[in-house]
């Protein structure tokens, strides 16, 4: 009986510690700026794609993120795509938000033949952002780019610097 006691306290003793140890697991503040790199997968030629990603926070539920991602050659296809997006987080939990986005896409695909296409479009989508510390953060993220011939799903998992 005393040792089952034993245990219970010592888990929450544990638990309390581990939470201890992120004390500034929190959300995003005005003026935060977060420089990362992404990686992760684009539908239109179904291949990967890697990039670096910079976020700026006006206020606690408004920043722009701007991106540029290169798309690996698949079927003949590669890219590049850049992005402008605004998202506005929302706290879940200490150190956990979601957001919507929604912004501006410019997406230039190089195909087999030597043709290529450049298109500009809309971006919108959502993703979550894990605080691990005060100066490093988890993103992931979806969006679907709207763009003429050339649409497709951007899905991506990053690590930022915060600062």
């Amino acid at each position: 009986m005393k040792y089952i006691k034993l245990k219970k306290i010592f888990r929450i003793v544990a638990i309390a510690a581990i939470v201890s140890l992120f004390p500034a697991m929190a959300s995003a503040q005005k003026g935060e700026k977060t420089l990362g790199v992404a990686g992760g997968f684009a539908s239109f030629n179904k291949s990967g794609m890697a990039g670096v990603y910079f976020q700026y926070s006006f206020a606690e539920h408004v920043r722009i993120s701007p991106e540029v991602d290169y798309v690996f050659r698949n079927d003949g296809k590669s890219g590049l795509a850049a992005s402008i997006d605004m998202h506005f987080p929302f706290r879940v939990a200490r150190g956990f938000k979601l957001y919507p986005l929604a912004g501006v896409a410019f997406n230039n695909w190089s195909f087999p033949d030597g043709d290529s296409k450049s298109r500009c479009g809309l971006d919108f989508g959502g993703g979550l952002d894990l605080y691990m510390t005060t100066q490093l953060k988890l993103t992931v993220q979806g969006k679907y780019s709207l763009l003429k011939d050339t649409g497709g799903a951007f899905v991506t998992v990053g690590l930022g610097y915060v600062f």
